[in-house]
C-alpha cells in the first residue's frame, strides 16, 4: 500500500498546526496550562495515528492508549541516541518534535480516518456514564467516596519529617476506604458497563498508588532526589559527565516534558510513575486478557490487583519506570497470543528498547523475554528452546551486573553460591525493624498477614496457571513458567554468589530483589485469571458476591497499608523524609560561606538529598578516591563512612579533620538531626570539640563547624 498519510489532508493540516503550536510553546514563556494543553493535543493526535497503525482493528480508545505509549517510547529512544553522541537542548527537542510526525507519516497502511465513529464512541461513553452513575446510584457513591479520600490526602500534605504517611491519617479515612471498596466491588460485579467500571478502577488504583506523592510535599524516598538533580543539571547544561548508559531514557523524557510543558522537573519526576501506574496498570491488564477471550468477570478481578502491595510504583525511579514498562510488555505478550503480527512485534520491540534506554539492567533481560516470546511461537523444538532460553535468561542477568560493575570500576567477587545461602534467604527475611512480639493480637495478626501476602499471591497465581493450561489451553503458559524459573535462578546467583564490595551491606540484595519483583509482574496475569474464576463461580449468588466484596475490601485495605512504610506497635521503621528544615539547613550553610562551596558536609542521606535538590551537582572535590560530592553521599562513599563514625562511635574532632584532609578542604560541617538517636548525647558531645555550632528550626537540626588547624 501507499503511504497515504503523506497525502492525507486532515493529517497534514492538523499535524502541521499542532507541531507549530508545540514548537511555539517550546520557545515561548507562556503560562504552563497552555503548554500542557498543546502537549496533550500533540501527543494525543499523533499517538492515535501511530496506534491506528499498530492496532488498526481495535477501538480508538486502545489505539490512543498504546499509540501514546509508543510515541513516548520513540521520543525516548531518539532523544537517548542523540544525547549519547551529542547533548540535549531546546533545538534538539524541537528537531525531534518535528521529526516524529514525519516518521509516523511513513507508515504503509490504509488511510486512517481519525474522526471515524468518534460521535458514536462519545455517545456510548456518555450513555454508559449516565446509566452507571445516574441510575446506578452506588456508582456515584463510589466516585464520591474516592473523591473524598483524595481530598483528605491533599489536606494532609506534610513538609516536616515523616516516616509513614499513615501516622497523620485517622481511622475514619480507612473506614471510608473500606466502605468505598465494598461498594466498588459490588458495582463492578453487577454492572455490565465496561467503560465506567474501568474508570472507577483506574481512580481506585490511582488512589492506592499516589498516597506518598500527595502527602510527602517535598518528596518521598532518597533516590528520586538524585535523579531530579541529574535531570536539572542536564536541563541547564545539556549533558552530565561522565555519560552513563543507564537512566538516560527517564532523564530525556523528564527534560523534554519540562521544556515542552514548563512543568517543573521536580513535579514531573515525582508524579511520573505513581500517576502513570495508576492509569496504565488496569487498562493494559484489561486489554491484554480481554483480547484472548477472558473478558467475562475480568473487571472485578482487576480491582484486586493492589492486593499485591505494589510499593515499586509509589515513587519515580528509573528502575520503577522500567518495571512499569515491563508490566505493559507482559500484558502485550498476552495480547499477542491471538493477535501476533509484524506490527505488534514492532510495538513490543519499541517498548523493549525504551526500557533499555531507561534501565539496561531491567531492559536487557526483558529483551530476551520478549524476543523469546516471539521465537517460542515459531519454533517446533520446544524442549531445545526451553533449555537454551532458560540458560540465557539465567546467565544474562549475573553477567550484565558483573560487567556493569567492572565498567564502573567496582570490585565484584563471584563466590560459591552454596556458601552464600544467607544472602539468598535474606531476600525473604522480615525487616529488622519489625518486632511482632511487641504488638497486641490485632497488630500481630496484621503483620502475620503481611508476611503471607506474597506467598498467597504466588499460590493464587499458580491456580491461575492451572486454569490457563487446563481450562483455557493457553500454551504460552509454559513459556512464562520457564521465564520465572530463569529469573529465579538468576536472583539466586546474584544474591548468593555475586558480591559488590563497593555497595553498602544493606543494599547488597537490592539487585536480586528487583528480579523477584519482575517474577511477581509475570505472575500477575495468572493471579487475575484465578480471581476471575472465583467471580465467575459466584456470579448468580448475590449473598456470596457481597461477602466476597467485604472480605476482599478488608484485605485490600491491609495491603494498601503495607504498600507504604509503616510506624506502629510492630514496625519501628526509621526511614524519614526530606523536610523543610533540611532545606533550610543547606541554605544556612551556603549563606555562611556566601555561596562558596569550598567545604564538606557530613550528614545523613536526607540532608544530603536536600542539598542535591537545591544545588544539584554544583561542586565535586578531587580526592585520593576520585571526585566526591561535597555532601556525604553516596552511602558507600568515603565521606559517609566518616559520618558513620561521628554518629555511631563518637563525634570527635579527629574524624572531621581526617575527612577534611581527605577532601582537601579547610572547613567542614557536621549536621545532626533531632530524629537520629541518641540525638541529645551526640549534640552535647559535638559541641565540645567544634569551633562553632548553631541550632536551627527549634532544635530540629544542629550544625557544627570545624576549621582545620584552628585548635
Amino acid at each position: 500500500m501507499n503511504n497515504k498519510l503523506l497525502f492525507n489532508g486532515k493529517y497534514i493540516i492538523f499535524g502541521t498546526f499542532l507541531t507549530t503550536l508545540a514548537l511555539f510553546s517550546l520557545w515561548s514563556n507562556t503560562s504552563s496550562w497552555w503548554q500542557i494543553l498543546v502537549s496533550l493535543f500533540y501527543f494525543g493526535f499523533f499517538g492515535i495515528y501511530l496506534g491506528g497503525w499498530f492496532l488498526n482493528k481495535e477501538r480508538k480508545i486502545w489505539q490512543l492508549v498504546f499509540g501514546v505509549i509508543s510515541l513516548f517510547g520513540l521520543l525516548i529512544i531518539v532523544l537517548s541516541g542523540i544525547y549519547w553522541f551529542y547533548r540535549i537542548d531546546k533545538e534538539i527537542i524541537a528537531f525531534v518534535l518535528a521529526l516524529l510526525p514525519i516518521l509516523i507519516s511513513l507508515q504503509k497502511n490504509k488511510e486512517l480516518e481519525l474522526f471515524d465513529d468518534v460521535t458514536k464512541i462519545d455517545l456510548e461513553a456518555y450513555s454508559y456514564i449516565k446509566s452507571h452513575l445516574g441510575t446506578k446510584i452506588l456508582g456515584l457513591i463510589v466516585f464520591g467516596g474516592q473523591a473524598l479520600l483524595f481530598y483528605t490526602l491533599f489536606t494532609k500534605r506534610f513538609t516536616d519529617t515523616l516516616i509513614s504517611p499513615w501516622t497523620i491519617i485517622g481511622p475514619k479515612f480507612f473506614l471510608v476506604f473500606f466502605i468505598t471498596s465494598i461498594l466498588l466491588l459490588w458495582v463492578v460485579q453487577k454492572s455490565k458497563h465496561t467503560l465506567s467500571n474501568l474508570l472507577l478502577i483506574v481512580i481506585h488504583t490511582s488512589l492506592i498508588l499516589n498516597v506518598a506523592l500527595i502527602i510527602f510535599k517535598i518528596g518521598f524516598g532518597f533516590d528520586p532526589f538524585i535523579h531530579q538533580a541529574t535531570e536539572k543539571w542536564i536541563s541547564e547544561n545539556g549533558f552530565i559527565l561522565p555519560k552513563q548508559p543507564y537512566y538516560i531514557g527517564q532523564y530525556m523524557l523528564i527534560v523534554a516534558l519540562n521544556f515542552i510543558t514548563k512543568i517543573s522537573i521536580t513535579s514531573l519526576d515525582k508524579s511520573l510513575v505513581p500517576v502513570l501506574s495508576g492509569i496504565i496498570t488496569p487498562l493494559v491488564a484489561y486489554f491484554g486478557l480481554s483480547k484472548i477471550n477472558l473478558r467475562h468477570k475480568l473487571i472485578p478481578a482487576l480491582a484486586l490487583v493492589p492486593l499485591l502491595p505494589m510499593s515499586f510504583f509509589i515513587m519515580t525511579t528509573p528502575n520503577n519506570l522500567a518495571l512499569l514498562l515491563s508490566l505493559v510488555i507482559v500484558f502485550w505478550i498476552w495480547y499477542e497470543i491471538k493477535n501476533n503480527n509484524n506490527k505488534t512485534n514492532l510495538f513490543g520491540l519499541i517498548l523493549v528498547f525504551t526500557t533499555i534506554c531507561i534501565h539496561p539492567l531491567v531492559g536487557l533481560p526483558l529483551f530476551f523475554i520478549y524476543t523469546g516470546s516471539i521465537l517460542y511461537k515459531k519454533t517446533k523444538f520446544k524442549i531445545f528452546f526451553y533449555s537454551l532460553y532458560t540458560t540465557i535468561l539465567t546467565l544474562i542477568l549475573p553477567l550484565t551486573f558483573y560487567l556493569n560493575a567492572k565498567r564502573l570500576g567496582q570490585d565484584t567477587n563471584f563466590g560459591n553460591p552454596l556458601r552464600g545461602l544467607d544472602g539468598f534467604w535474606s531476600l525473604f527475611a522480615r525487616p529488622h525493624y519489625y518486632w511482632i512480639d511487641k504488638g497486641d493480637w490485632f497488630w500481630r495478626s496484621l503483620y502475620y498477614y503481611r508476611d503471607a501476602i506474597v506467598p498467597l499471591f504466588i499460590i493464587v497465581a499458580m491456580l491461575g496457571i492451572f486454569f490457563a493450561t487446563r481450562k483455557y489451553k493457553i500454551k504460552q503458559t509454559y513459556f512464562f513458567v520457564t521465564t520465572i524459573v530463569g529469573l529465579f535462578i538468576s536472583a539466586f546467583i546474584l544474591s548468593a554468589s555475586l558480591n559488590f564490595t563497593d555497595v553498602i551491606f544493606y543494599e547488597q540484595g537490592s539487585y536480586a530483589g528487583r528480579m523477584l519483583t519482575m517474577i511477581l509482574i509475570i505472575l500477575l496475569p495468572f493471579f487475575i485469571i484465578s480471581l476471575r474464576e472465583l467471580f465467575i463461580f459466584v456470579k448468580k449468588q448475590p449473598t456470596k458476591q457481597f461477602g466476597l466484596a467485604i472480605i476482599f475490601s478488608a484485605l485490600l485495605l491491609v495491603s494498601w497499608y503495607f504498600t507504604y512504610p509503616t510506624r506502629d506497635q510492630v514496625s519501628y521503621h526509621t526511614g524519614h523524609s526530606v523536610r523543610s528544615a533540611d532545606i533550610t539547613t543547606v541554605h544556612f550553610i551556603d549563606n555562611l560561606n556566601k555561596g562558596k562551596k569550598d567545604y564538606i558536609v557530613l550528614t545523613n542521606q536526607l540532608v544530603s538529598a536536600a542539598a542535591l535538590r537545591e544545588f544539584s551537582f554544583v561542586n565535586y572535590l578531587k580526592t585520593p578516591a576520585g571526585e566526591q560530592y561535597f555532601y556525604s553521599v553516596p552511602t558507600g562513599g568515603p565521606l559517609y563512612q566518616y559520618f558513620r563514625k561521628m554518629v555511631y562511635q563518637e563525634p570527635k574532632r579527629q574524624w572531621m579533620e581526617q575527612a577534611m584532609n581527605f577532601a582537601g578542604v579547610k572547613k567542614a560541617y557536621f549536621v545532626h538531626t533531632n530524629y537520629w538517636a541518641p540525638a541529645g548525647e551526640i549534640r552535647d558531645a559535638a559541641k565540645l570539640e567544634s569551633d562553632n555550632w548553631w541550632e536551627l528550626e527549634n532544635g530540629r537540626v544542629w550544625v557544627y563547624e570545624y576549621l582545620l588547624n584552628a585548635k
